[in-house]
């Protein structure tokens, strides 16, 4: 059974980002797998503050729910994670997640997780899909990231000029759940 950590980052409870990832979570459980659902709104992640006190023993100094989230990532086989696109760039809150991951490469000895897929869900109005992608994989081609990344795939949803347009878009939800079984398939 493979354990699939699905992320969404969308401030927005019910919008566009969570259609997704149900879409998503629906196809896994399909597939038999073990779900671990994390929506970041509910959680508290404050910012790296680039003091590099996890330099020593890989553990952020910060005392929220990040490395929480970072545990549940390193035990996954899979993490299909969404987020939206503000200003041509993923939001702030996604980016808050990756720049936590400082303590992946400021610490010598840090021990990753087994080598997974990952799946990537960008919602935009109008951004150029093949920017959006080349911004991803600036991000997980980086050596700190892409040592436990086997593979990945990037699916830009664009259009997204209400809340519901992934939920009321059929192509959109199968577009999802392709990726989920495409990340599952491995």
């Amino acid at each position: 059974m493979k354990n699939i950590l699905l992320l969404t980052t969308t401030p927005t409870a019910g919008g566009n980002g969570d259609a997704l990832i149900a879409a998503a979570k629906e196809e896994a459980e399909k597939n038999g797998a073990e779900i671990h659902l994390v929506n970041i709104r509910e959680k508290q992640i404050g910012f790296c503050r680039a003091c590099y006190g996890c330099a020593e023993t890989g553990v952020c100094v910060q005392k929220d729910d990040f490395m929480d989230i970072l545990h549940l990532a390193h035990e996954a086989d899979v993490i299909i994670a969404e987020a939206p696109v503000y200003y041509n760039c993923m939001a702030a809150q996604m980016m808050t997640v990756i720049n936590r991951l400082c303590c992946t490469f400021a610490c010598k000895s840090y021990q990753i997780g087994p080598k997974k897929r990952v799946g990537i869900f960008l919602t935009c109005s109008g951004s150029d899909p093949e920017e959006m992608k080349r911004h991803v994989r600036n991000i997980v081609t980086l050596p700190s990231v892409s040592r436990t990344i086997s593979d990945y795939r990037t699916e830009v949803f664009t259009n997204c000029n209400s809340t519901s347009t992934c939920q009321d878009t059929p192509e959109y939800l199968e577009r999802a759940k392709a990726v989920a079984r495409w990340a599952l398939e491995a």
